[in-house]
Order: C-alpha cells, then structure tokens, then sequence
C-alpha cells in the first residue's frame, strides 16, 4: 500500500489565511515582539485568492497587497504585561488609536486598497476584549465588550506606560 502524499502548503495558517497573508501576519508579530509587545497576529484578506501567489516574485506581492479589499487583523494575548499596558492606554478612544495603528502599518506595507477592516482584539484565548470596525463610509467604530476588565484583578499598575503605537515602517 501506498500512502498519499499531500501537496506543501506552503504557509502557516495561524499567521494568515493564504500565503501573503501568513508571511505579513508573521513579520508584523515579529515587529510587535521586537517592542516586546506580546500579541499573536494574524491576518486575513479577502479576495482570498489575491494572496495566493509566488512570494518570491516582488511585483505579484506588490499588486496582491493592492488587491486585498477586506482586512481582518485578529491580536490574541495571554500576556499579563501586554494586557496591562493596552488597558493603561486610559480611554477606548486611545485603545481605537493603537487598534488604527496597526491598520496603518498594514497599509504602509501595501495593502492600500481595501475598502473595510476588522481588528479583533482578544485576552487570552475565550475573552474577545474589544473590535475595531473601520469602513470608507461608515469610518471608525470601537467598542469594548467586557468594561475594560473593570471588577477584575487585571487592572495596570500604577503609572504603567501604555503600550508603544506599533512602528510604521
């Protein structure tokens, strides 16, 4: 008997939901990490099939960027310092700003055309903290889902620096 081999994949999943996806997700939490900013990333972009290209050819990254015209950014933390420091943000308001900054990010990389984002924010793996919806017409709209974990233990610590704005490259 034969076993049948499948094709390679050729990305990982966890970090994007096709192979351009899956390698930005992966250098964006790469670059979070290096501000010893503690989300995992991952990114989705619609139409799918615009990020499943050879990645090794700069103009067909160039112009799958350009395609996607849905954005969804998933961050997911268990990370004590992380959740803290995004709480010492002090307002939703500036909690949306951070979340608009990493939709920046991603347009400063190339994904310039989409048309409407989703940013969703989680602690630990069951607590969908808060979501960014973002659309040309309709604009920004934040909202927070658990009252910032008020009633909780996990409250930042007394003058704790709010996390850093993702960097833009």
């Amino acid at each position: 008997m034969t076993a049948i081999s499948l094709p390679p994949i050729g990305f990982n999943h966890r970090y994007g939901d096709s192979p351009l996806a899956a390698k930005d997700g992966f250098a964006i939490e790469r670059s979070l990490y290096a501000q010893r900013v503690f989300w995992e990333f991952a990114l989705q972009g619609l139409p799918l099939k615009a990020g499943y290209i050879d990645l090794s050819k700069p103009a067909l990254v160039t112009a799958a960027r350009h395609a996607i015209t849905s954005i969804t950014v998933i961050i997911a933390t268990e990370d004590l310092h992380t959740i803290t420091g995004f709480l010492a943000e002090g307002s939703n308001a500036e909690q949306q700003k951070y979340a608009q900054a990493l939709l920046d990010k991603i347009r400063a990389i190339g994904y310039d055309g989409f048309t409407s984002a989703k940013v969703l924010v989680y602690f630990t793996e069951s607590d969908q903290h808060a979501f960014l919806l973002w659309s040309q017409k309709g604009g920004y709209k934040y909202t927070v889902n658990d009252n910032n974990l008020v009633g909780t233990g996990i409250r930042p610590a007394p003058g704790q620096t709010p996390l850093p704005l993702p960097s833009v490259p």
